[in-house]
């Protein structure tokens, strides 16, 4: 297979993995320093994938025995999927926090808990057609096989890898255990999937997470930009610059979000279901892994809205309604 990479900084290569859904690319990175390698992140667990990622190492000059560190960002399956692969391959030691480790089992579920189910009910959401969505574990099969960690990544840690320093900063909000990687001589940052170039990542709420993961984020937004960074080094799109203005950019986003949702509860009470198809614009037609995410990013937004005391919710006749105070 050919090696998708190029180097964008002396020993730090983006490697492109390919992906079997939107984004069709993650990006990983290889470092090389002073004759140690390390990884930032596995890509999913597929032939393809893993393929792809040992051609990328050779054609860097190295191989994969040479990996000491595989470091991911956070938990979900384009980032943590191949841990268990790409560690019986390397040999190498996995980081990645212990909030991120403790939330692994979901992508491995195959039923559908009567609770689960209570909680979509509850939210507005059809039952009859969340019955017929393939559980995590049914829509990930294979494709997300994680191996134990030999280490957890903490908010200042200091990663070496040869002459380069990664600091360690925890950035929660897409995911509670998130975390970006900062070279600070460099002035380079891992960023995951905290800053993306042309999108906003997804932040949800889900049962057993977060109070306020809406709040986690956006607090996660302000916080990186205490650091000096020059290029950003994401893990979907190109590389770019000025990570204090896409921060800003993405915090207006939500900005923007909240008070379209809290203008549109003010007007009646909503489940969060009916928020959603509302704020997202979504129909009969819109497919239900559509739904899904936008339901779980509505709920994000009206919670942060009630942690702000700007909204409150009443449960009627085992639904959960949201409405805005004025």
């Amino acid at each position: 297979m050919e090696a998708k990479l190029r180097e964008v900084w002396p020993g730090i290569f983006l490697v492109h993995l390919p992906l079997p859904m939107r984004p069709t690319i993650v990006n990983v990175y290889l470092l090389h320093s002073a004759g140690e390698w390390a990884l930032v992140d596995t890509g999913i667990n597929s032939s393809d994938s893993i393929q792809a990622f040992e051609a990328a190492v050779r054609a860097a000059g190295g191989t994969p025995s040479k990996i000491g560190k595989i470091i991911c960002t956070h938990h979900h399956p384009d980032h943590f999927g191949a841990s268990k692969a790409l560690k019986e391959l390397t040999g190498a030691q996995l980081l990645i926090h212990r909030a991120e480790h403790e939330r692994t089992r979901i992508f491995n579920v195959l039923d559908r808990p009567p609770e689960t189910a209570q909680y979509f009910y509850a939210n507005g959401f059809p039952i009859d057609r969340y019955m017929n969505v393939p559980s995590p574990g049914e829509f990930w099969a294979g494709l997300f096989v994680a191996a134990a960690p030999d280490a957890f990544l903490e908010d200042g840690d200091i990663i070496r890898v040869g002459e380069l320093e990664l600091e360690v900063i925890w950035t929660p909000g897409h995911a509670p255990g998130h975390c970006v990687l900062h070279l600070r001589k460099e002035k380079l940052l891992f960023a995951g999937d905290h800053l993306l170039p042309k999108i906003t990542p997804h932040v949800g709420y889900f049962p057993g997470g977060p109070e306020d993961p809406l709040g986690d984020f956006l607090d996660s937004q302000r916080k990186v930009q205490r650091w000096e960074v020059s290029m950003i080094l994401p893990a979907h799109g190109g590389i770019f610059t000025d990570h204090r203005h896409r921060a800003n950019q993405i915090i207006q986003h939500h900005d923007y979000r909240l008070r379209e949702m809290l203008d549109f509860v003010r007007r009646a009470p909503h489940t969060a279901y009916e928020v959603a198809i509302h704020a997202f614009a979504l129909d009969e037609d819109s497919p239900m892994m559509v739904r899904f995410p936008a339901t779980f990013e509505t709920l994000a937004h009206l919670e942060h809205l009630c942690q702000r005391g700007w909204a409150e919710k009443d449960l009627r006749n085992d639904r959960i309604y949201y409405r805005g105070r004025r």
